[in-house]
C-alpha cells in the first residue's frame, strides 16, 4: 500500500472529490438502478450530484490523499433528525431521473433517525484504490470524531459485503427497504464507552 495522507476537504478540492466519488459509487446497484445505467453519462449525472451536495451541504469532509491526488472522500454531517417529503408516484414519472431521485432520497428520509445524530456518507475510494486500507482509516476517523462528540452515528448502503465492512466499525442494521428493486439497509451505530472503542 502506498503512502497517503488524511486532511479535511477545502474548496478547491470540491470538484475532484465529486469526480472521485462518481467513479468510485458508479456501479452501485441503487446508483445503477436510479440513473438507469453506468456509463459515462450516468457518472457525469452522479458527479453533478455530489459536486452539489459538497457545495450545498458539506458538512465535514475528510480526504485521502496520495500526494496530491485525491484517492478517497468521506463526508459526515450532523443532522437534526427525520423530515419527510412527499413524492408522487405517478407512472408517467417512471423514466425521468429527476423523480427517480426524488423517490429514492425521500425512501431515505423517511427511515431517518428521529434524533440528531451523525450521519455518513457518501463515502468512496477509487476502485483501484480498493481494499488497501484506505476506507478502513477514513472509517476510524469517522468513530474518532463521533465518539468525541458522544454521539450516535447512521448509514445507508446495500448488499452484504458493505454491511459487513459497516459493522466492523460497530454499525447494526435497523431497518431494510427495497428501492426501484435495489434491497437498502439502514445501519446504526450507538456512542461508543471507551471499553468497546478498540473496535473502531
Amino acid at each position: 500500500m502506498g503512502t497517503f495522507q488524511i486532511s479535511l476537504m477545502e474548496k478547491n478540492d470540491i470538484r475532484e472529490s465529486a469526480t472521485v466519488l462518481s467513479v468510485a459509487m458508479l456501479n452501485n446497484p441503487l446508483h445503477v438502478a436510479v440513473f438507469q445505467g453506468n456509463g459515462e453519462t450516468e457518472r457525469l449525472e452522479i458527479e453533478n450530484m455530489f459536486y452539489t451536495l459538497l457545495v450545498e451541504l458539506p458538512g465535514i469532509v475528510f480526504l485521502a490523499k496520495e500526494k496530491r491526488t485525491i484517492i478517497g472522500v468521506m463526508r459526515m454531517t450532523s443532522c437534526q433528525g427525520r423530515k419527510v417529503a412527499g413524492v408522487s408516484k405517478a407512472a408517467i414519472y417512471e423514466n425521468d431521473i429527476g423523480w427517480r431521485k426524488s423517490v429514492w432520497h425521500a425512501e431515505w428520509d423517511r427511515h431517518d433517525p428521529s434524533e440528531q445524530h451523525w450521519h455518513l456518507g457518501p463515502i468512496g475510494v477509487l476502485p483501484g484504490r480498493q481494499g488497501s486500507g484506505i476506507g478502513s482509516i477514513l472509517m476510524e476517523r469517522f468513530c474518532r470524531e463521533v465518539d468525541a462528540c458522544l454521539a450516535k452515528a447512521y448509514l445507508e448502503t446495500e448488499g452484504d459485503k458493505n454491511v459487513r465492512f459497516y459493522e466492523k466499525f460497530g454499525f447494526n442494521i435497523v431497518g431494510e427497504s427495497e428501492i426501484f428493486d435495489v434491497q437498502n439497509r439502514y445501519m446504526s451505530r450507538d456512542r461508543m464507552n471507551r471499553q468497546d472503542r478498540s473496535k473502531c
